[in-house]
């Protein structure tokens, strides 16, 4: 920092602290709780009480970048994760490999569909227009239940 240069202020991510006080008042309850990608002071405290964190990818040179550095973060936290790579169909293998690698393991794979994007974008819930995902999610539900026992 220059001289008369202001201070920059500490991160203090306090949606995210106040969205995290609701979860915590029942704890015996499942709480799912969405993050910004990367691995900014929202992502930390958002995950940092986290029993699993799912990684969510696509398997693209920015999405493996992305994803290494959010696996580092999740392994300084010591936190278990998995990972989910989104538009799985429209890549190279890196990002399996570097799963692989890490042994992270793959627990979802969603392909490109434009049903899915279209219903995404209009605010609709897949498994009410793609009503088969709705057995691939309770499958991501029960590794992830598997993963934390």
């Amino acid at each position: 920092m220059e001289k008369g240069e202001p201070a920059k202020p500490p991160c203090r991510p306090t949606l995210i602290r106040k969205v995290l006080s609701f979860a915590d008042s029942d704890p015996d309850r499942c709480r799912i709780v969405d993050a910004p990608p990367g691995t900014s002071c929202p992502v930390i405290e958002t995950v940092k009480r986290a029993d699993f964190v799912i990684l969510v990818t696509e398997p693209t040179p920015f999405g493996l970048h992305d994803l290494q550095l959010a696996v580092g973060a999740v392994k300084i936290l010591d936190i278990p994760c998995g990972l989910v790579i989104n538009r799985s169909d429209l890549a190279d293998e890196k990002v399996k490999a570097y799963a692989d690698r890490e042994n992270l393991p793959v627990l979802m794979e969603i392909p490109f569909d434009r049903r899915l994007a279209e219903a995404y974008s209009r605010g609709q819930m897949l498994v009410e227009v793609m009503p088969q995902w709705k057995e691939k999610f309770l499958e991501l539900h029960e590794k992830i239940k598997a993963l934390v026992n």
